[in-house]
């Protein structure tokens, strides 16, 4: 069975993402910190949304940085993530999976849309 997830604000998919990282660890924690800040402004079904986006974002980045869009920092647990990558996080085309709700964005599509968001950088 598969079913497409909506597509979110990506500034909401923004401060879920620092609400998430400000609270406790873990899965279950992340999810509470999420809920707990944005909750009074949108719906149930755009917080599942945010989530599953948020969960395949993490999982396109795990390990490896993606080219000009995540960097790891040397000593540190966590890593910086471009904007675009966030605004294509928001937008790109993401469908559950399985039983468990698995969700995973097709990576040249995400890059695609990630490289569409980015600034281009110099003075011209």
């Amino acid at each position: 069975m598969t079913e497409p997830v909506r597509e979110v604000p990506a500034d909401l998919l923004i401060r879920a993402n620092i609400a998430a990282a400000k609270g406790p660890r873990g899965f279950e924690n992340a999810t509470i910190s999420i809920i707990k800040a944005l909750s009074k402004e949108v719906s149930t079904d755009d917080l599942i949304a945010i989530s599953y986006r948020l969960q395949a974002l993490a999982t396109l980045t795990r390990g490896d940085d993606v080219a000009g869009l995540t960097m790891n920092l040397h000593g540190r647990e966590y890593k910086l993530i471009n904007e675009a990558a966030f605004k294509a996080a928001a937008a790109c085309p993401l469908v559950l999976r399985g039983t468990f709700g698995d969700s995973e964005f097709d990576r040249e599509e995400f890059l695609r849309l990630a490289l569409s968001f980015a600034q281009p950088e110099g003075n011209g």
